[in-house]
């Protein structure tokens, strides 16, 4: 598993500090360890409620549930909450729009002509 940076990780444990009360260099390996220990034990409950289930992708709810068979009931309503939180933050922010090809006015040959245009435009940009 590749390793966790640090600084980052120290940064955002400093958040949930008191005032005044600093994390000393020597704490950083030991929040990253921990942090890593506590990602891969949350992602194997996950991954047992996916297989059990017959899915093969991990989404929210396994994650929720894994928190909750594990003994983290906050953690599992902190998360309910935030993933409500950006499901209403979602339904808030204008949907993009889909362009299909057809409302390019090209034919498919132009459309591929201009694709190999480009290809070959980046192609020689990363030579020089």
């Amino acid at each position: 598993m590749a390793e966790l940076p640090k600084a980052k990780v120290a940064k955002l444990a400093q958040r949930f500090l008191p005032p005044g009360m600093k994390l000393s260099t020597k704490s950083a390996p030991v929040m990253c360890d921990l942090l890593k220990e506590f990602l891969q034990l949350v992602a194997g409950e996950a991954q047992d409620i996916v297989e059990k289930s017959k899915g093969g992708r991990i989404l929210p709810h396994h994650i929720i549930a894994a928190l909750q068979n594990l003994g983290f009931p906050e953690y599992a309503k902190a998360m309910e909450e935030e993933l409500r939180r950006l499901q209403e933050a979602g339904k808030k922010r204008p949907k993009m729009k889909k362009r299909k090809l057809g409302d390019t006015g090209l034919s498919m040959e132009q459309l591929e002509a201009k694709q190999a245009r480009l290809f070959a435009e980046a192609k020689e940009a990363m030579k020089n």
